[in-house]
């Protein structure tokens, strides 16, 4: 009996396909991601020039007002990767005269281009910054828990580790607002399949307790609630996706960051980490069948970025050359301790869901609760 031929269907406007969780096409060959494209990027991309310019304006003296108030050293906080988005948001507090405190997270894997890209930028804005500077036995041994565990946001360890430290910080230091790049115009395709929420860190700790082994002393962490409550109830935080307000645009803020600051570009987006270029150029392709440049390209293409037959293209050819792939797989393999064959092991498991470590965290947060209501009463 003959094998029935399985047709991959990819949409007629970006290079999205039926290989992808939740992808649909309409009548017209147009797929979900587009069409949810469609529908929101008047509130995100299509500003005039005078609604930048209020966007802004507004968004200035919000903060400043606060500062004022509270007597604040900082206006804001912002996280610096050293990648397109939060460089450009940065350039953008430099150019609006606010006074932000920049934050790094040295996850041990950052590049010799990112690296020199913050040190431009820190140069010639001359903000105050803080580098954490993750414990690399405890950090690489939790990158290495999920490996282990065969899911496919490997990077939610560092995800969690910035997010968990600025909101923590901020609180701290009375410092209101946390400004981000996250951004609906190069990263409005989520498929939600990939990641997990970057806040739970139950779900970390669930990970790490069955398949790590040192004790995680110094990771910075934070629950759900805690966020929420600080957003929604408290307002003690609030989070400004700057790149919104702005008609975000990649490609020219990257020659904008150019002239500016002699800011270099990457191979691809998120490349300024080591580890997140191995991870989507070798382990998300040959484990889960994950190519990611689907989604940045097809982000692209709506952005008007990028043609669907340069993005066609550049999809038909390897993420990355042999030679440079071999080069990667051996440093990754040096630093994470693994022989070839505990590492062969690992990619050949079984892949799994996120949802397959899941915990009730609504429950744990109120026995959580509970326990320090009852510690504050016996003080």
């Amino acid at each position: 009996m003959k094998k029935k031929k399985i047709f991959m269907e990819i949409c007629k406007r970006c290079i999205m396909d039926s290989t992808i969780p939740g992808f649909k096409l309409d009548a017209k060959g147009i797929c979900n991601f587009c069409l949810y494209w469609k529908k929101n990027k008047d509130k995100y991309i299509s500003f005039s020039d005078v609604n930048i310019k209020d966007n802004l304006s507004s968004i200035k003296k919000e903060v400043q007002t606060h500062t004022k108030k509270f007597k604040n050293k900082y206006d804001c906080i912002v996280g610096l990767s050293g990648g397109i988005d939060s460089s450009f948001v940065v350039y953008n507090l430099w150019k609006m005269g606010l006074n932000p405190l920049v934050i790094h997270l040295d996850n041990g894997w950052g590049t010799l281009n990112s690296n020199s890209n913050i040190s431009k930028i820190l140069e010639k804005t001359n903000f105050d910054y803080k580098t954490l500077v993750l414990d690399w036995e405890e950090f690489s041994n939790l990158q290495l828990s999920f490996l282990k565990a065969g899911v496919p946001d490997i990077e939610l360890p560092t995800d969690h580790a910035i997010l968990a430290y600025i909101y923590n910080y901020a609180l701290k230091n009375n410092i209101k607002y946390i400004f981000s790049g996250v951004n609906f115009a190069t990263e409005h395709s989520i498929v939600p399949a990939w990641g997990w929420r970057k806040d739970d860190y139950n779900h970390i700790k669930k990970i790490h307790k069955l398949f790590g082994k040192v004790k995680l002393k110094n990771y910075p962490n934070i629950i759900p609630f805690k966020k929420f409550y600080h957003q929604t109830i408290s307002k003690k935080i609030k989070v400004i996706n700057l790149l919104d307000q702005i008609n975000y645009n990649s490609t020219k803020a990257s020659e904008i960051l150019s002239q500016e600051y002699g800011w270099m570009s990457y191979e691809a987006k998120h490349h300024e980490s080591f580890f997140t270029m191995f991870f989507q150029t070798y382990i998300l392709p040959k484990k889960f069948g994950i190519d990611k440049r689907k989604l940045h390209y097809s982000c692209l293409i709506r952005n008007h970025e990028l043609t669907r037959d340069k993005a066609l293209e550049s999809l038909s050819l390897p993420a990355i050359d042999s030679l440079n792939l071999t080069q990667n797989k051996n440093f990754f393999l040096k630093k994470m301790l693994l022989t070839n064959e505990e590492f062969e092991n690992i990619m050949l498991a079984e892949p799994k869901k996120h949802s397959d470590y899941s915990i009730n965290w609504t429950q744990s947060l109120i026995f959580k609760f509970i326990k320090n209501q009852i510690k504050k009463i016996l003080k």
